[in-house]
Protein backbone atom coordinates (compact mmCIF):
# COMPACT_ATOMS: atom_id res chain seq x y z
CA UNK A 1 0.00 0.00 0.00
CA UNK A 2 2.86 2.47 0.92
CA UNK A 3 4.33 1.80 -2.49
CA UNK A 4 1.22 2.74 -4.35
CA UNK A 5 0.99 6.34 -2.47
CA UNK A 6 4.85 7.00 -3.12
CA UNK A 7 4.51 6.02 -6.90
CA UNK A 8 0.85 8.00 -7.14
CA UNK A 9 3.17 11.20 -5.20
CA UNK A 10 5.96 10.49 -7.60
CA UNK A 11 3.31 10.82 -10.67
CA UNK A 12 1.48 13.69 -9.66
CA UNK A 13 4.62 15.39 -9.08
CA UNK A 14 5.96 14.78 -12.23
CA UNK A 15 3.11 15.76 -13.95
CA UNK A 16 2.81 18.99 -11.99
CA UNK A 17 6.93 19.68 -13.18
CA UNK A 18 5.58 19.19 -16.67
CA UNK A 19 3.02 21.60 -16.51
CA UNK A 20 5.26 24.17 -14.96
CA UNK A 21 7.87 23.58 -17.22
CA UNK A 22 5.12 23.89 -20.32
CA UNK A 23 3.32 26.85 -18.93
CA UNK A 24 6.66 28.94 -17.89
CA UNK A 25 8.08 28.32 -21.97
CA UNK A 26 4.51 29.04 -22.99
CA UNK A 27 4.84 32.71 -21.28
CA UNK A 28 8.15 33.42 -22.70
CA UNK A 29 6.70 33.14 -25.94
CA UNK A 30 3.34 35.27 -25.16
CA UNK A 31 6.14 37.82 -23.55
CA UNK A 32 8.54 37.61 -26.41
CA UNK A 33 5.96 38.03 -28.89
CA UNK A 34 3.58 40.46 -27.31
CA UNK A 35 0.93 38.39 -27.01
CA UNK A 36 -1.70 37.46 -24.07
CA UNK A 37 -0.70 35.07 -22.01
CA UNK A 38 -3.96 32.90 -21.24
CA UNK A 39 -3.19 30.19 -18.54
CA UNK A 40 -6.36 28.10 -19.40
CA UNK A 41 -5.18 28.20 -23.00
CA UNK A 42 -1.65 27.19 -21.85
CA UNK A 43 -3.40 24.34 -19.62
CA UNK A 44 -5.17 23.36 -22.43
CA UNK A 45 -2.21 23.27 -24.73
CA UNK A 46 -0.19 21.46 -22.49
CA UNK A 47 -3.26 18.81 -22.10
CA UNK A 48 -2.79 18.26 -25.62
CA UNK A 49 0.56 17.56 -25.58
CA UNK A 50 0.21 14.71 -22.78
CA UNK A 51 -2.62 13.68 -25.35
CA UNK A 52 -0.22 13.07 -28.12
CA UNK A 53 2.01 11.89 -26.20
CA UNK A 54 0.29 9.14 -24.97
CA UNK A 55 -1.47 8.42 -28.16
CA UNK A 56 2.17 8.54 -30.12
CA UNK A 57 5.01 6.98 -27.89
CA UNK A 58 8.19 7.49 -28.47
CA UNK A 59 10.05 4.55 -29.26
CA UNK A 60 12.84 3.21 -27.12
CA UNK A 61 16.19 1.91 -28.39
CA UNK A 62 18.01 2.37 -32.23
CA UNK A 63 16.41 1.72 -35.42
CA UNK A 64 14.21 -1.34 -36.17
Amino acid sequence: MIGFIIGLFVLIIGYALSWGITIGLLYLVCLCFSWQFDLLIATGIWLVLCLVKLIFPSKKGGAE
